[in-house]
């Protein structure tokens, strides 16, 4: 008896589909358009005919088969049509419905007339190997038109998918009688699991691709009004859509760190019911494994709340924080980014709280950009660290961050900082700008610097703000 139970595999896939869509849809709740609405309505779908499926045992035939079918497939049409629409080449809707129709008379004919189950799971398999290569190349062209790697990552999520598809093609040529996909052994097993792959990175790369471009354009907007008005509430507008724009750049990268937790807890959870029912395990045994799930999930809501947090737009306060807390959570927010680059942190002994009195989410603003130009600066470089440490000098607390790049040309060192200044091809100039306002603003300064070549090079940001006791003199 193996540990992949293939209707509990569905049944949390269905789950998924249902509950991230949600998630997407409130995440994206300023900016709601008909193609966020395609995309989220294609999960519904997905989630829903995944269930059925889990229940195959329990609901009519034609629920589990037919009614199935086609929910999977509506859900992928709506899916593509949403990234057509961004391309602005979309289908009309008379034409998907009148495909829709002559694609179910084939499969019904196939079922009820031919009587042929597996041509019927074959033409099943190429229709949906079309369909998820179509989006899957779509994902793609937008990613590569605007250059987004969340875009990316939905494509090469889905591109295997469709890979399970085909082999699934070929998998179910040896079966002669009625059968049924959670019978299908390997086959289902790589199907679910590529599935739960494609709901949690396929959406929240989607979240990021949308955010991205939203981003980008209301960014644009409120960067050249402010060439016109340098006032507070406008910085404040400036600093929040950055922090928006950093967190979709980063999307895809949560959605796969959010999806280790998830296949963590279905993993465990599948063991627990197999012990269940062969009355193998004992107390302690089924308290360890819900442990484990308790675990899990908190990881995974930890992470949702991280992202909350940080995009949420707020009005500036001023409460104590701890600068060294601020750094270990936005070093787990960009983690799964510097792993892909071969970025190591090292951050000093000192673990002791450095507190300073200001605004918990515009100081990891400060944190997150500075990160993310040291992972940027560390891409063609062998030694790969970010070495931060935090300390007391003089009634004051001194964050210093440093990579081990190339450091900064004197020509860059002398306009860093100045608006719409950038040593970036895809940057928009803003990032140092914005953090330098928001250090000054907390009654602080922000300096950029190289280190001496003696000592390694690179550069080093230091944020220098008043401590906590100062403050409140």
């Amino acid at each position: 008896m193996t540990i992949f139970d293939a209707r509990t595999a569905f049944l949390m896939l269905g789950l998924l589909y249902l509950l991230l869509p949600a998630v997407t849809w409130i995440v994206l709740a300023g900016q709601r358009t008909i193609q966020i609405g395609l995309w989220c309505g294609g999960g519904l779908l997905v989630g829903s005919a995944s269930i059925l499926v889990g229940l195959h045992d329990i609901v009519p035939e034609w629920v589990s088969l037919i009614l199935v079918t086609v929910m999977y497939r509506v859900a992928f049409l709506l899916r593509v049509q949403s990234l057509r629409l961004d391309l602005g080449i979309p289908w009309r809707w008379r034409w998907i419905v009148f495909a829709e129709i002559v694609v179910l008379l084939i499969f019904l004919n196939i079922h009820y007339g031919l009587e042929d189950y597996v041509l019927r799971a074959q033409f099943n398999s190429m229709v949906m190997v079309g369909l998820l290569l179509h989006l899957a190349t779509l994902a793609w062209r937008i990613g590569r038109d605007e250059q987004s790697r969340s875009a990316k990552w939905i494509a090469w999520v889905y591109g295997t998918v469709t890979a399970v598809m085909l082999f699934r093609f070929f998998a179910v040529s040896d079966r002669s009688v009625n059968f049924n996909i959670l019978d299908e052994g390997l086959t289902v097993q790589l199907l679910a699991m590529s599935m739960l792959l494609a709901s949690v990175v396929g959406h929240f790369g989607y979240v990021g691709l949308a955010l991205d471009r939203s981003m980008r354009r209301e960014l644009k907007a409120a960067v050249n009004r402010a060439r016109d008005e340098e006032s507070r509430r406008l910085g404040a507008q400036i600093a929040h859509l950055d922090r928006q724009r950093s967190l979709g750049e980063l999307a895809a990268s949560l959605g796969h760190e959010l999806n280790q937790p998830l296949t963590a807890i279905l993993t465990n959870a599948q063991v627990a019911k197999r012990g269940l029912q062969s009355g193998r395990f004992d107390t302690a045994q089924y308290a360890e494994f819900l442990d484990k799930i308790v675990h899990n999930t908190q990881r995974a809501s930890q992470i949702i709340e991280r992202i909350r947090s940080f995009i949420r737009p707020s009005a500036s306060r001023s409460e104590p924080v701890d600068l060294n807390m601020i750094v270990r959570e936005v070093a787990e927010l960009v983690a799964d980014d510097a792993r892909r680059s071969k970025v190591r942190f090292v951050f000093s002994a000192n673990t002791d709280q450095m507190l300073v009195m200001g605004d918990p989410i515009q100081l990891s603003q400060i944190v997150l950009n500075a990160f993310r130009n040291a992972i940027e600066a560390l891409k063609h470089t062998t030694q790969r660290e970010i070495q931060v440490s935090c300390r007391y000098s003089n009634k004051r607390v001194i964050l210093s961050i440093r990579d081990t790049g190339p450091g900064l040309t004197p020509e860059a060192l002398d306009q860093v900082g100045t608006p719409f200044f950038t040593t970036k091809s895809t940057g928009l100039g803003m990032g140092i700008s914005i953090s330098r306002s928001i250090a000054l603003h907390h009654g602080g300064t922000l300096k950029l610097t190289n280190a001496d070549a003696q000592d390694g090079g690179g550069a080093i940001v230091e944020l220098n703000l008043p401590t906590l006791s100062e403050v409140n003199l």
